[in-house]
Formats: structure tokens, sequence, C-alpha cells
């Protein structure tokens, strides 16, 4: 008798694991929350691109106000070079 008690709470163990380990389908609100991810994801990607398209924009324009700053530079130590070159000849 213990022995087919035991046979029958073991079964009924496994049913019950069965059914809660079974294929499972989705909600209509868990399609629309992965459709809003999706949705949320593809819009993250286009603005990561264009933020990637400024970014490169942006450190061109540095590299040309760095070279411009370097230009000037040299210019202003021609000048400098020059006006003390004219100041010692007593112009």
């Amino acid at each position: 008798m213990v022995n087919k008690a035991k046979w029958i709470m073991l079964i009924a163990a496994l049913s019950l694991v069965a059914a809660g380990c079974g294929p499972k389908k989705a909600t209509k609100e868990t399609l629309s929350q992965i459709e809003e991810c999706k949705t949320a994801y593809e819009e993250a990607k286009v603005k990561k691109s264009d933020l990637e398209k400024e970014l490169a924009n942006l450190k061109a324009q540095l590299d040309e106000k760095q070279q411009t700053v370097e230009t000037l530079k040299a210019e202003r130590d021609s000048l400098n070079d020059w006006l003390t070159n004219v100041l010692e000849k007593g112009y």
C-alpha cells in the first residue's frame, strides 16, 4: 500500500511538472511589448548612426580648426620675428 501511494504521488508530481514546463503561448500584451522593444531598438540604431556621423563631422571640424590655429601661430611668430628685426634696426 505504501509503494502504491508513493507511485501515485510520484506520477502526480511529474504531471504537475510536465504541465508547468510545456510550451506557452505569448499573450497579446507580451507580443506588443516585443514589438515596442523592436521599434525602440531600430530607432536607437538610427540615432546611433546619426550620432556617429555627427561625431565624425565634429572631429573633422576640430582638425580643421587645429590646423588653422597652427597656421595662425606660425604667422604670428613670423610677424613677431619681423617686428623684432625692424625694431633692432631702429626703423
